[in-house]
């Protein structure tokens, strides 16, 4: 499962077979939606940008290749 971890609070994201990104910090964990809506947990909060970065909207394959320079 993919993962990424946050530059400046240390939180751990994971992203869920089902969709959903778990985060945990300081012990505590939650489990967001990718536009931030809390599901469940302890933790309350999480950076949107971290969420939609790792469980929002992706380009299909092949969109992401820079055609002009």
């Amino acid at each position: 499962m993919p993962a990424l971890r946050h530059p400046l609070s240390g939180a751990v994201y994971t992203l869920r077979d089902d969709g959903l990104v778990d985060v945990e910090n300081n012990g505590l964990r939650g489990t967001f939606s990718y536009d931030g809506r809390y599901c469940s947990g302890d933790l309350k909060l999480a950076d949107p940008h971290m969420l939609l970065w790792l469980a929002g909207p992706q380009l299909p394959p092949g969109a992401n290749v820079r055609r002009n320079r």
